[in-house]
Formats: structure tokens, sequence, C-alpha cells
């Protein structure tokens, strides 16, 4: 039996993915959730490794400043000020499990500490170093990708074994057990490299997205919820979401949702929003996927939102001004979240749906859109260019980083200086046979030339003069025409105004 037992577990433990551990881990946030503590605490804990050396740790109880050290190569933390330990498993690139020296276990998420993700304009690091809790009550569950894009995933109320949202490359399956009364998950839309997007209100946007809420909700009811609204007890419900640091008077990080609701049978398409005195809903057909659009208007400081059934013919939802909305004025940044809740209901892969997420945006104004911008400083192509999408010249050679995209088959690189690269194209153009310099064009006005080959290796030359008193309206004044015979040595030509 003994042996039975023990082959089997080591079967069972060469199935585990394990993953390398972090050569450093200055910067970076670790939080803590002890096995078997439930929402919404989840028996949560901070590690926010402030330098190389010394850490802040924070619970709901304590603040401490550790010395500590970190092994990468066993995946200790040892804790000199305690002179405790932590054995760190990592089974993700920020995802893993724990055991203590003292005992008990859990899992544990790690992310970098200038982050906001509880959305308040303070980076979380600074929160944890001076005592003060971040204030999500999110689980936070690491990152995952769909086609180009990646988020970062939480939930509260319900574990991600009752409800959970599974990536593909194709689409995001909300998957739910059923035996929940009450769960949210979300996803946070990221860099590919790990940090939050954000929209600007300086520019406009559109974010859209492919949703489908299939699944059936049987009645059962109604109850009244801790704000004494009335809840249906069944429901499915999908959203895209838009987040903001000081969105509401009352600090609410969401300010506007689309959703597609299904309370007790009853599927609607939904706009809630901080933005006006009511939601507004329309009947949906729940066979179909319907594609939802926002879009931003920055000159009228507007938002929209529309829906269709084929992508093509949008009808709009609501209009509604952000003139007033304190996040607008203070010009802060703007997050983009998917999520879904699930109270009651099972929901299996391919009835409820996320396809085609699509942010459109310029915030920089360089003229990369914003999603092929990776800020990861390294060029490896037009979609995935390395630059920062905050900043218009990535590398500060006086080059938009657009240009230096387009022109990076000649060696212009947008995350590297390609001020000599400019220099040497600006010495070969003063040698190179028709390129033409910025002081050889000053004596160069043309307008309606026409230049026709004509037979015997010549050419026509054509000068319309035209006139006119409002700049839309011309008159032809007279036309002149030259021939010049370019048979035998090449020519260059040139028509210039006299001195």
């Amino acid at each position: 039996m003994f042996r039975v037992s023990f082959l089997a577990s080591l079967f069972l433990v060469s199935l585990i993915t394990t993953f390398a551990q972090p050569a450093d881990l200055t910067g970076k946030i670790r939080v803590s959730y002890w096995g078997g503590d439930l929402a919404p605490d989840y028996g949560v804990e901070y590690h926010y490794y402030k330098t190389s050396s010394q850490l802040i740790f924070l619970d709901r109880e304590e603040r401490s400043a550790n010395d500590y050290t970190w092994n990468s190569g066993t995946g200790r933390l040892t804790d000199s000020t305690f002179a405790e330990h932590f054995d760190y498993t990592y089974t993700g690139n920020d995802t893993g499990t724990f055991f203590f020296s003292e005992g008990g276990s859990g899992e544990f998420v790690t992310y970098n500490a200038s982050w906001d993700l509880d959305y308040d304009g303070t980076p979380d690091g600074e929160q944890i170093d001076v005592g003060i809790l971040p204030k999500y009550t999110h689980k936070q569950l690491g990152m995952a990708s769909l086609d180009t894009s990646s988020f970062w995933l939480s939930n509260e109320g319900v574990s991600s074994s009752d409800l959970s949202l599974e990536f593909s490359a194709q689409q995001i399956d909300v998957i739910a057990s059923g035996s929940s009364p009450w769960g949210i998950v979300n996803a946070l839309w990221v860099t590919n490299s790990g940090e939050i997007n954000s929209l600007s209100w300086e520019n406009d946007w559109t974010i859209s997205v492919i949703m489908l809420n299939s699944v059936n909700v049987v009645d059962g009811g109604t109850r009244i919820d801790s704000d004494g609204d009335i809840e249906a007890i069944n429901q499915a419900v999908i959203w895209m979401q838009l987040l903001t640091t000081a969105a509401t008077i009352d600090d609410d990080s969401d300010f506007l949702e689309i959703k597609l609701q299904d309370h007790n049978g009853y599927k609607r398409i939904v706009v809630d929003s901080s933005l006006a005195a009511d939601d507004y809903s329309i009947p949906y057909s729940p066979v179909e996927a319907v594609h939802i659009r926002l879009s931003y208007d920055s000159t009228a400081a507007e938002l929209t939102s529309a829906y269709s059934y084929d992508g093509n013919d949008y009808i709009d939802l609501r209009t509604s001004s952000v003139a007033e909305l304190p996040s607008y004025i203070n010009g802060d940044p703007i997050g983009v979240s998917l999520g879904a809740e699930s109270d009651n209901v099972a929901i299996s892969p391919g009835e409820n749906t996320f396809k085609n997420f699509v942010v459109v945006s310029d915030r920089d104004g360089d003229g990369l859109d914003d999603s092929v911008e990776t800020n990861t400083g390294i060029y490896v192509s037009e979609t995935d260019t390395g630059t920062d999408p905050s900043n218009a010249d990535s590398d500060g050679d006086s080059i938009l980083d657009a240009i230096e995209v387009r022109q990076a088959t000649f060696g212009f690189d947008p995350t590297v200086s390609s001020a000599a690269r400019l220099l040497d194209f600006q010495q070969a153009a003063a040698e190179l046979p028709g390129v033409l310099t910025d002081a050889q064009r000053q004596g160069l006005s043309l307008g309606g030339v026409s230049l026709t080959p004509s037979a015997g290796g010549g050419f026509s030359f054509e000068f319309m003069i035209e006139e006119s008193e409002d700049l839309s309206d011309w008159t032809t004044v007279d036309t002149i025409t030259h021939s010049l015979d370019t048979s035998g040595t090449k020519k260059f030509i040139r028509v210039r105004k006299p001195e």
C-alpha cells in the first residue's frame, strides 16, 4: 500500500508545470491568500518589496518593515526580522503556491508596485508603504491573453473553481458551476508586458467587443440586496466596463457598464452609468452574438454606446456628456475591463463569451494605435513596436514613432535614436540624382506643370497660368508649351522662378 501511494504521488507531481523564480523582487507586490479563508477577506497579506533587502508587510492588523533575503534558485524568502521563511513555487509567470515555515500554506499573485488596482489614484506600492490597504475586494488571479490583448484577472464573492474566465486564441468563455448564490469575475485590460492600459480624455477612442449571453436562466424570484434594491435571485450577466480614479463622488471606480443581462429569464442590453439618472435598456436576442461599441468624442466630450447584430449597422443606445465627471475635469486615466456575474446559474463553454475585443486609440498622437505600442523598449514589428503609448517620440530623437516604424526597413528604430541614420540620409540626398534637399527646393516653385514624354527622346513642358479672386474658382490666363530634346546624354531639368 505504501509503495503504490508513493509512486502515485510522484506521478502527480511530475504533471505540475513550474516556472522560473524571478531573480529580483524589487518593485513588486506579492499578495498572499491563505488556504481555506473565504471572501471577502481571503486571509489576504501583502509583501511590498521596496528594495532588494527590505520589504513592507501589511495585513488588516499590522504593518512592519522587514529585512529579507531572496534565493531565486530555491524560491525561499527568508524574513530576517522575524527569523521565518516562505517557500514559493511559481505555477505561472506571476502566480503560484507557498508554504510558511511556521505552518500554513496558500496561493499568491505578484504584480508591479506601480499599478493602481483599486483605482484610487495612488500606486498600490505607495499605499502599502504607508500602511493603507488597497481597497479592492477582488481576489487577484493573474494574467491571461486573448488574441493580441492581455488582461489581469480577479474575482469576488466566489472561488475560481465556481466562476472563471477561460481564455483561448479566439474567445473568452465564462464558466460557472451554478453552486454559488453570488459571484463576479473581472478581466482588466493590460499591456502584453503587464502594465495597466489606460485611455485619455484628450483624444478620441473606440472600444468594441462581441458578447454572447445565451445561457438559459430559470425564474427564481427576487430578493432585496444590501442597498435596498430588488435583485433577481437567478441571473447571468456579462459586461464591458469603464473605470477611473475619480469617477463618482463616492469614489466608485466603475462609472459605465454596457451589459448583456439575464435576470430570471428576462434578457436585456443595459447601459448602467453614473452619467445619467437612470439605466437604459432594451431586449436582446439570446441566440445571436451582440456587437457592442463605445465611442468617445473628445471635441464634444461625449460617450456614445451602440449595438449591432451584424457588426455593420449599429444602433445608438445612449449618448452622455462627461463634462461634469470629476475624472474628466481632473484629466484622470480611464481603464477598461470585461466581466461576468453568475448567481445560481451554471454556465458551460460557448454559452457566455467575449470575442474580438478591440481598442482603437492614439493617446500620444504619434500616428500609431496604442494597441501596437507595447512599451517594451524593443522594436519587433509594426504590431509590436516596443514604443511608449504616452510618448509620441519614445526614443527622443525628434522623429515621430510612426515615421520610424514606417521606415524601419531603412534602419530606423522607434526605440533607439535614429538621429545618425537620418543624418546619413540627408547627406546622401545632396549627391543622389532625383533627390532634393531643403536648400535645393527653396528656388523651386511649381504649380500646374505637366511633363509629357515625346517621340525621339524628348519632353514637352506645359505651364498653365491661372488667376482667382477667392482661391476656389480659377480661370486660365495663358498656357505655355516648350519642348526639350533629351536624346543622347542624360540631363537634369529644373524649373524655377526668376531672381
